[in-house]
């Protein structure tokens, strides 16, 4: 028998249901930012965009997100606030590029939207500019549901 602490790692299955939404959007085809990826669950929206620096800038410019983006089911009157924005300033705040070749990988998370096939607009500002994130009529169809494993330590 050896003596001291140990510890013994489990892996626990636990069934969370997140869908991948397979996303068109129609004749609205922004390509910077361009999403990525949305994964709708019972706690969050998370959308997923990928940003290329600007070919116009020295230095490849700036980009931040308005902590007043939202984003709305089409034929519904509520609004899904911004909770959490990963690898993007929040405005005030700017995220500067260093060269016309960066790119930011960035994901805007969202209050949790009825999990069903639906068209969403992200709206970042009310009268936007041409660069505003803006994006109108998202056709969301949600197609797969994963189950994730968590390893829990205990001692």
């Amino acid at each position: 028998m050896v003596s001291g602490i140990h510890q013994r790692v489990a892996i626990m299955r636990k069934t969370i249901s997140r869908y991948l939404a397979k996303i068109e959007t129609g004749q609205q085809r922004k390509t910077n930012p361009s999403i990525m990826r949305v994964i709708l669950s019972a706690e969050q929206v998370r959308i997923d965009f990928a940003y290329a620096a600007p070919w116009i800038y020295v230095r490849g410019g700036w980009i931040r997100i308005s902590p007043n983006t939202y984003i709305k089911v089409q034929g519904q009157e509520k609004q899904y606030k911004l909770i959490e924005a990963k690898n993007i300033a929040i405005a005030p705040n700017q995220h500067h590029f260093e060269s016309k070749q960066d790119w930011c990988v960035f994901s805007l998370i969202f209050e949790p939207i009825p999990i069903k096939d639906c068209r969403i607009d992200v709206i970042e500002e009310e009268k936007p500019t041409p660069n505003d994130f803006n994006y109108y009529g998202i056709h969301l169809t949600c197609v797969k549901e994963n189950e994730l494993l968590y390893s829990i330590e205990k001692g």
